[in-house]
């Protein structure tokens, strides 16, 4: 199949203000080339010791000379009528912001795409107990790790997201054996598949788009978890008839602010509501709309720019 790319050169200190841009716009699929997460990564092995390394991007980086830092950001699209529309749209976006240097399209087909994906995707720790590898890599589990097998589609990558990283880390800390699971804006079904790996007795996944729920039971079936865990197409959890002891919701901060008033009258006091894709500038707005809607706030995570809010319903008075 072909598709089409938009590539980004941003300026390094601009970079959160057009990624910010991009994810407001509904652009949340994209792949994010910075020479400061490698370095990050090469210092911090220890951290990172299931990442692939690119050395050439290392190499250039200590090269470079201060705040010549360029990072790219590269969105993909179906190379159809209404993918070459959100590409025109994602371009004028962003052509005149400052901090962008160049932006380009190219077309490809998913095979190269695939090629791609296979270089840099290797099996990757997300919390303390969970690793996700791609069915192209060999892993072996150690200790109390849990694997999950899955293989990243175009228009939702890996799943390995920092907001992703953050709800898996919640589920770890917050979900008791035996738990029902909603995770809304299911995606590629990994944090479904985390919740279940990691006690839940079941989970339900819900997403709005018809390809986010054929990847999504797909990589499901493909880790044998189908017994335990369903995807259904729905819109937030509007009709969803679900009492759920965790809802886990990798959203952006505007869906996580409608969610929350229909999360609480689904969940009994007591009950985990997990919400990722919040970016810092929104935390307060979110954290007022979540407590309004009938939760206590436990704790914020926070990586980068990035914020999840983790909240425990109160008892109705």
């Amino acid at each position: 199949m072909k598709y089409r790319e938009l590539i980004i050169r941003v300026s390094g200190d601009k970079i959160e203000e057009v990624e910010t841009v991009l994810i407001e716009h509904g652009y949340i699929a994209m792949q994010i080339e910075d020479p400061l997460d490698a370095l990050d990564i090469a210092e911090h092995q220890d951290l990172y010791k299931y990442d692939y390394i690119n050395e050439e991007i290392i190499s250039a980086s200590e090269k470079a000379e201060p705040g010549t830092r360029e990072v790219v950001i590269t969105l993909y699209f179906e190379d159809n009528e209404e993918g070459q529309k959100q590409l025109a749209d994602a371009e004028k976006l962003v052509l005149d912001m400052p901090g962008v240097k160049a932006v380009t399209e190219i077309t490809g087909d998913d095979s190269e795409w695939l090629y791609k994906w296979q270089e840099h995707f290797k099996p990757t720790k997300v919390g303390k107990r969970i690793v996700v590898k791609p069915g192209w890599e060999e892993y072996e589990a150690h200790g109390d790790e849990l694997v999950i097998e899955m293989d990243p589609g175009m228009a939702f990558g890996s799943g390995l997201h920092e907001t992703t990283s953050m709800c898996v880390k919640a589920l770890e800390k917050y979900m008791p054996s035996g738990a029902k699971v909603l995770d809304v804006g299911t995606g590629t079904g990994i944090l479904a598949m985390a919740a279940v790996l990691l006690g839940a007795d079941e989970a339900l996944g819900i997403d709005i788009d018809d390809e986010a729920v054929r990847v999504a039971s797909e990589n499901i079936d493909k880790n044998g978890l189908a017994e335990k865990i369903q995807v259904a197409k729905g819109d937030l959890m509007a009709g969803i008839e679900y009492e759920p002891d965790i809802i886990v919701a990798n959203l952006m901060a505007d869906l996580v602010m409608m969610l929350s008033p229909s999360a609480a009258t689904q969940m009994k006091a007591g009950g985990i509501y997990i919400t990722s894709g919040i970016l810092d500038i929104k935390v307060d707005q979110v954290s007022k709309v979540v407590r309004d809607a009938g939760f206590d706030i436990l704790e914020i995570l926070a990586d980068g720019e990035w914020r999840a809010i983790i909240a425990v319903r109160k008892a109705d008075n």
